[in-house]
């Protein structure tokens, strides 16, 4: 007899497409993927600085006087990731790195030329914000989302490439319907469907 397969063909995350973040929620009551708003590119992200940073699942073993299995307690693993954003561009900065505009723009002639310049400034607060975020495979047609996801980052120098370096730790989300029904979960595998 022919055991059948969980699954007919395997179906594979390969390669990252984009990073998207959204809006941040407030109320994560009742809400559902229909709620993640103005989705947002991150544009480039430097090449093999996409890491995973989640915590594995840990198993304790409890043992009898003799060595003996008695049971295991078992903690879960954490979601988490971790990757550079190439631009540093003022409106990056402002998003990751909490960063604000910085007014009185005079500046001494340290460019070439005749110049006006914009300012944007960061270190005076902690860079950290929760928001949806959602990476996307390299056809663009899958998607883990993270409903929940704190982000803290730096800025950080690698290869004469200034970056931002960004640490994702996905939060827990349990979120159900009125009839039980799960509606957003902590991490979630989000496929594009063709009719």
């Amino acid at each position: 007899m022919a055991i059948p397969k969980l699954d007919s063909a395997a179906k594979l995350f390969a390669g990252q497409g984009d990073l998207v973040i959204f809006d941040a929620i407030a109320d994560y009551s009742g809400k559902t993927l229909a709620d993640l708003d103005n989705p947002k590119s991150l544009g480039q992200i430097v090449q093999d600085s996409t890491s995973w940073e989640g915590e594995d699942v840990n198993t304790d073993q409890i043992l009898d006087e003799q060595g003996n299995l008695i049971t295991a307690r078992v903690t879960a693993g954490t979601l988490g990731f971790s990757f550079d954003i190439a631009s540093t561009s003022p409106t990056m900065v402002k998003t990751f790195l909490a960063g604000m505009d910085i007014t009185g723009t005079s500046l001494p002639d340290i460019f070439d030329g005749t110049y006006t310049v914009t300012a944007a400034g960061f270190g005076t607060a902690l860079p950290v914000m929760t928001r949806p975020i959602a990476v996307l495979n390299d056809e663009l047609n899958r998607a883990w989302v993270y409903p929940k996801a704190k982000i803290t980052s730096n800025l950080s120098l690698s290869d004469g490439l200034y970056r931002i370096h960004a640490v994702v730790l996905c939060e827990n989300v349990d979120v159900k319907d009125g009839s039980n029904n799960q509606t957003l979960a902590t991490g979630m595998i989000v496929e594009k469907v063709t009719p």
